[in-house]
């Protein structure tokens, strides 16, 4: 569940700052949008990170002001960077809000990393690389606190962070609702003033503690208030809302300042949008009238230009990313496989890392191994087992929260901690991170979020998982049971929550089945999707029992609204209504929100 405040239409404030409005409306607005949020996925309350800054802060009282204070879980989570008195205002007040609060000491953790973990697959890592695994550690003990407690993550990031790109990618970026998204730090201040949040909070200079002393603005080069107008100037100008005057001028900042925030703005693009995926082809093109009968890649040619699609996209994103090389884990079975065949031949097998993480020894035991991938594929394979990380995580969490835990809330906190390993590999070593998810896993939401879903780009995102086939004869593995069976296509695993040896994620069960089972799922979801034919018509056209289509149907709309995103506001993240969706409105009684009958398809 992504949720966010939306910016309003009025004019930029007087001081050239975001927050187009007084800090009452805004409030409201904020207050309106947890609480939405909150009902919506009928949870029992919020998880909120405090760091002790004034944005977590103005973000608990928020949380406060929608839901009450005992809805609300404050989790404070320092590492060997943090400053005690950052830790000690985070706890004051958390205990004047009147929440539940605990207190994760992550430092013990973040030594095991570094001591056991990195040198093995990254010891290059710096600073920025320690900092960020810190934040994504953070996200997935909130994410396993929220999941034991059927809560929301709250998210923190305001609005001049993110269009800056000041945040971790998948870690203070990552929530299911991000009530300061419309808010500009200017405007944070005002907000967190109105919500008696303490002075020495609000004055406080802003930091990510990825070092003593640090703070934001040393790093960003200008006060958050010279920022502020900038970015306001920014955006008026390219909403034409101004007269064409110089943005320096309009910002009353040195033209320094703008190409600073510009480039910023710029660079950090990919941390505001969906990890992009080759385009899908035309309908004509879809082999879809022989799904049921053997995939939907209609021959050679369409496997040939899938491949070749992938291969592009990997190209493109490391040039304007400039970076070295993509890192793939290799413990993703066959989507693993035909990711890093697609990688190494589209940058060359030195370009590529590979990675495998798994939680347990005996993981990774099974055949073909991801080190005799490597070996196929031709690159390199670093592997090391998490547990220690993983264990280490688990005894600094409260007590009851490992206890109220399921199989999947476990299995999903092991995909999010393997995730954070992935991205130190790619910050230490100015990599991407090439995930491994087919357009099956997103349309049916069975990636975790920001887990095994959390990539830079997605080579596969335009394949549904019955293609894969094609795609493995296309990249010259067919050959890889030719000799040896222990590394036939066919024996590689679809996927693994790795708590366990030989375990099954547990969001995979109700799809696990034959080859055909598989095909059947990707047909549907195909006319669906693809051809967005409706539950109905996508029955009769497949000669498949309404109940099946209807079940893959309100699997892809649940994936669709609870699907992880930056934190982004309304109307920069546009979704698409299918008709399936109004169907099953329909179904339960509410109206179609795109009007008409059900017979019209004119209208979404």
């Amino acid at each position: 569940m992504i949720v966010a405040t939306g910016h309003t239409d009025n004019p930029p404030a007087a001081d050239g700052s975001l927050g187009r409005d007084s800090p009452e409306a805004g409030r409201s607005r904020s207050t309106e949008c947890i609480l939405d949020a909150v009902e919506a996925v009928d949870a029992d309350g919020v998880v909120v990170c405090l760091s002790g800054g004034i944005d977590s802060a103005t973000a608990a009282a928020l949380a406060v002001d929608a839901l009450g204070a005992s809805a609300v879980t404050a989790l404070i989570m320092p590492t060997d960077t943090t400053a005690e008195a950052a830790v000690a205002d985070a706890r004051a007040f958390a205990d004047s809000l009147g929440v539940d609060r605990e207190t994760v000491a992550l430092a013990p953790a973040v030594d095991v990393f570094k001591r056991y973990v990195a040198p093995r697959i990254a010891p290059a890592g710096d600073v920025y690389a320690a900092g960020n695994l810190a934040a994504r550690l953070r996200m997935a003990c909130a994410y396993l606190v929220a999941d034991a407690t059927n809560a929301l993550v709250v998210g923190t990031s305001n609005r001049s962070e993110r269009l800056l790109g000041y945040f971790t990618k998948y870690g203070d970026g990552a929530a299911d609702v991000f009530p300061l998204a419309e808010h500009d730090k200017t405007a944070v201040r005002a907000l967190a003033t109105r919500l008696d949040v303490p002075p020495e909070i609000v004055s406080k200079p802003p930091s990510a503690d990825f070092w003593p002393e640090q703070t934001d603005e040393s790093e960003l080069g200008a006060p958050y208030a010279a920022l502020d107008r900038v970015l306001a100037a920014l955006l008026a100008a390219a909403d034409d809302a101004t007269p064409p005057e110089p943005v320096d001028e309009a910002a009353s900042v040195d033209r320094e300042t703008v190409e600073r925030v510009v480039e910023r703005v710029a660079g950090s693009a990919h941390k505001r949008e969906y990890p992009p995926a080759p385009p899908r082809p035309a309908e004509t093109e879809l082999g879809v009238a022989d799904a049921l009968g053997g995939g939907l890649v209609d021959g050679g040619d369409r496997a040939a230009a899938a491949v070749a699609d992938a291969r592009d996209l990997v190209c493109a994103r490391a040039e304007s990313a400039d970076a070295d090389g993509v890192v793939v884990d290799l413990g993703a079975g066959v989507d693993a496989a035909v990711t890093a065949a697609i990688a190494a031949d589209a940058l060359g097998p030195e370009r590529v890392r590979g990675v495998h993480l798994p939680c347990h020894k005996a993981a990774g035991f099974a055949t073909p191994t991801p080190e005799s991938i490597a070996d196929r594929v031709g690159i390199d394979c670093d592997r090391v087992t998490i547990r220690p990380l993983v264990a280490e995580l688990e005894a600094a969490l409260p007590a009851r929260i490992a206890e109220e835990a399921d199989a999947s809330g476990l299995a999903e906190f092991v995909s999010r901690v393997r995730m954070a390993c992935r991205y130190y590999v790619a910050n230490a070593e100015s990599l991407l991170v090439a995930g491994t998810t087919t357009r099956t896993d997103a349309l049916l939401g069975r990636a975790t979020p920001y887990g095994d879903g959390a990539a830079d780009l997605r080579p596969l995102g335009g394949s549904y998982a019955s293609e894969l086939g094609r795609l493995c004869q296309q990249v010259g593995l067919t050959d890889m049971g030719s000799d040896d069976p222990a590394l036939a296509v066919d024996s590689l695993p679809l996927g693994s929550a790795d708590l366990t040896p030989g375990a099954v994620a547990p969001a995979d069960r109700e799809d696990w089945g034959s080859p055909d089972d598989h095909a059947r799922t990707d047909s549907i979801l195909a006319h669906l999707v693809d051809r967005d034919l409706g539950i109905e018509r996508t029955a009769a056209t497949l000669g498949v029992d309404r109940e099946t289509v209807r079940r893959c149907a309100e699997r892809h709309v649940r994936a669709e609204r609870t699907g992880t995103a930056p934190p982004t506001a309304p109307g920069e993240r546009d979704r698409r209504r299918y008709f399936h969706e109004i169907e099953l409105q329909f179904e339960s009684d509410t109206r179609p929100a795109a009007g008409g009958s059900l017979d019209s398809t004119a209208e979404r």
